[in-house]
């Protein structure tokens, strides 16, 4: 629909807005989206309250004056915003609320399945090469150096209680990966030796590595134990490179075991129901078993480990992203056939196995793929693609 300047609207945020995401904007977003949509997203930001990060009510008009678009191109810009995820836009009877998005960093704009490759296609690879460069920076080299940085109970004195405060500040609003998985810190914990670990360096990072890692291999507290212990180096540092290759190592040891009984056997017949509360309540290890009849390859694992890390999607979108990908193909593919539908998903907000199956038959009504062209998504399937997949499981 067109807007008429009357319309008015509202911004918010969770976010400023800092020097190095405009730079990332301008050279990464810009080829993709234009100037116009470009000119619109900044001005939305120029617009905001920077102490409390809401806008008054404008009407639309205040925008075609300011950035000199029309009603049919200003609608034009913020879809473009809305598809590559800078702006989520609301709607009711009175007003409209467009919510303010940071951009992606730069390595994760570059490394996007889709959004890396597609800006190769619009700029060639001699301009690409010359924009990355701009983001590259080379790490020094401390051979020779010993980290003497003093920590935290080493200078402050503990304090008698903590600070509860439950309001909201101004923060990245970045996505965490949700796992509906039930993993015990501390029998994880109990585990380990205090005089071998050193505790203070189970950072959150190391901490949501662990829970992935256990999630995707399918891994206990005892086994993640083991897999730690293998992965700390004689300076008690955790590589978070080997605790992914030793959690590798111990479910390819364990591969011959059954998988977790999933309460559906894999000869009995899955129903469509039944399909979708296994990707609300599974891990993916058991998905991939009734999808393919037996414990899956340690590679076809590694990849599912890798979407985990790379995407901000919820654990039963990862898991019907492995039925849709593998009911298309009816193999397991390559990582890059997953990266480009997890792209899309990302971008589309999907957050639901219900959001996911609804998006896929929205999409089936456009206008498919050509099969030929290079780097795009996999060609649509129909509405009922779930039901006649899930009879032949």
């Amino acid at each position: 629909m067109e807007f008429n300047g009357l319309d008015k609207f509202k911004l918010i945020t969770y976010q400023n807005l800092d020097y190095d995401e405009r730079k990332v904007v301008t050279l990464l977003y810009q080829p993709l989206i234009g100037s116009e949509a470009l000119t619109l997203y900044l001005t939305l930001w120029s617009l905001l309250n920077p102490t409390n990060l809401k806008s008054p009510a404008y009407f639309h008009q205040k925008l075609y004056e300011i950035t000199t678009l029309n009603p049919r191109s200003f609608e034009k810009a913020r879809k473009k915003l809305e598809a590559i995820g800078l702006i989520v836009t609301y709607h009711n009877e009175e007003i409209y609320l467009y919510e303010l998005k940071a951009p992606l960093t730069a390595e994760e704009f570059i490394k996007d399945g889709s959004l890396g490759a597609y800006l190769f296609s619009k700029v060639g690879k001699a301009n690409f090469n010359d924009v990355v460069t701009l983001f590259r920076v080379k790490k020094s080299s401390l051979e020779g150096f010993k980290n003497i940085t003093s920590n935290f109970e080493e200078v402050f004195e503990k304090l008698p209680k903590e600070i509860k405060d439950d309001n909201d500040y101004v923060s990245r609003n970045k996505s965490k990966i949700k796992l509906n998985h039930s993993f015990d810190f501390d029998v994880f914990l109990e585990g380990l030796s205090k005089n071998y670990i050193d505790r203070r360096k189970l950072t959150k990072s190391i901490r949501q590595k662990i829970l992935n890692l256990s999630y995707a291999y399918d891994l206990d507290e005892i086994t993640m134990q083991k897999v730690f212990m293998d992965s700390v180096d004689k300076n008690r540092d955790i590589d978070e490179e080997e605790l992914s290759e030793n959690a590798r190592q111990w479910f390819s040891f364990n591969k011959e075991n059954e998988p977790k009984n999933t309460g559906v056997s894999h000869k009995e017949h899955v129903s469509y129901e039944d399909m979708i509360d296994l990707c609300k309540e599974e891990s993916p290890v058991s998905i991939l078993s009734i999808l393919s009849g037996g414990k899956p390859a340690v590679s076809e694992v590694k990849i599912v480990e890798k979407l985990i890390s790379n995407f901000e999607l919820n654990n039963e979108v990862i898991n019907f992203l492995l039925v849709y990908v593998m009911g298309q193909l009816q193999e397991f593919p390559v990582y890059n056939y997953f990266d480009k539908v997890a792209s899309n998903w990302r971008r589309a907000n999907i957050k639901t196995v219900e959001d996911a199956i609804k998006h896929l038959k929205k999409r089936s009504t456009k206008k498919r793929y050509n099969k030929h062209q290079k780097n795009t998504i996999p060609e649509d399937i129909e509405a009922d693609w779930l039901d006649e997949y899930i009879e032949n499981i």
